[in-house]
């Protein structure tokens, strides 16, 4: 039996080609290497060792500078966060939400062919649901499911209520993919994005619709909420696109009028273009 979920992978990996089993699983994997190391043994300092990585307890116990060893672990922690708040149901051809399950469906396959765990947190103005850590073809399709079955309790959106409670359960260095069209009137969620950057590679990936960007309403302008159903006054971003609260960070803008796999690879290649830059710096 084919199901919705199997269908829009296969669809996705129709869509990509032979690309999604070589550039695009390729660029993925380099992305990402590297950020999940584990320690491994000390050894004594040679010249041009990174001092960061000096271990200080054993070099004032040996009276000689002793540097720490890492070795790459074999799969990352991946974590999916994923809003499935009212405003997502904003779209024009296509809703954000049908954009943001196949987000999540290409990461979820990429991390499946990379070997890696994946857990899930779907948030609206709360958590709805955290599904823990697994790997295989069963639980992508299981979480896959429990997305697109996913009617939030809250339609409201709060991006810092789903941060915080990230930072309480994650316990692994994780990469961190934070699905959301960012539509959160609180914007206090920038500090707390920071705090879990701090453990965590956290990679926003915004989603936006062409009719939000064509509306050219500045100023102060009255909206119905998709979330609540009322009426509200918002101050609108002149600068089109422009999404100060993302500025700081490394981004994944996708539009629901255009292919998710060409800004996701385009940023997979931005991403080992600049480690290539800073190892050849370094």
């Amino acid at each position: 039996m084919v199901t919705a979920d199997s269908a829009l992978l296969k669809k996705i990996k129709i869509r990509t080609g032979r690309k999604i089993n070589t550039l695009f699983v390729g660029e993925y994997h380099s992305a990402f290497r590297g950020f999940g190391l584990s320690f491994d043994s000390v050894r004594e300092y040679d010249y041009g060792d990174d001092i960061r990585n000096v271990d200080w307890n054993v070099t004032a116990r040996m009276n000689h500078p002793y540097i720490k060893e890492y070795i790459e672990e074999r799969e990352l922690s991946v974590v999916l966060m994923i809003d499935v708040s009212g405003s997502t149901d904003f779209g024009g051809e296509r809703k954000k939400s049908d954009v943001v399950l196949e987000i999540a469906a290409l990461f979820l396959y990429l991390s499946q062919m990379n070997n890696d765990r994946v857990s899930v947190i779907l948030f609206s103005g709360g958590v709805e649901k955290f599904i823990r850590p697994k790997k295989g073809r069963k639980f992508i399709l299981k979480v896959m499911d429990e997305i697109a079955r996913c009617r939030p309790a809250d339609r409201r959106t709060d991006i810092g209520a789903a941060v915080d409670f990230a930072r309480r359960v994650l316990k692994k260095r994780s990469v961190i993919f934070l699905i959301s069209d960012f539509i959160d009137g609180r914007k206090d969620y920038k500090l707390k994005l920071r705090l879990l950057g701090e453990k965590h590679d956290i990679i926003p990936v915004q989603v936006s619709d062409p009719m939000e960007k064509a509306m050219r309403i500045f100023g102060l302008a009255e909206f119905a909420d998709l979330e609540t159903g009322e009426s509200f006054l918002y101050d609108m971003i002149p600068e089109e696109g422009a999404f100060p609260v993302l500025a700081d960070f490394d981004a994944i803008h996708v539009s629901t009028s255009e292919p998710i796999e060409i800004p996701i690879l385009r940023f997979f290649e931005k991403r080992n273009r600049t480690r290539l830059v800073r190892r050849d710096q370094g």
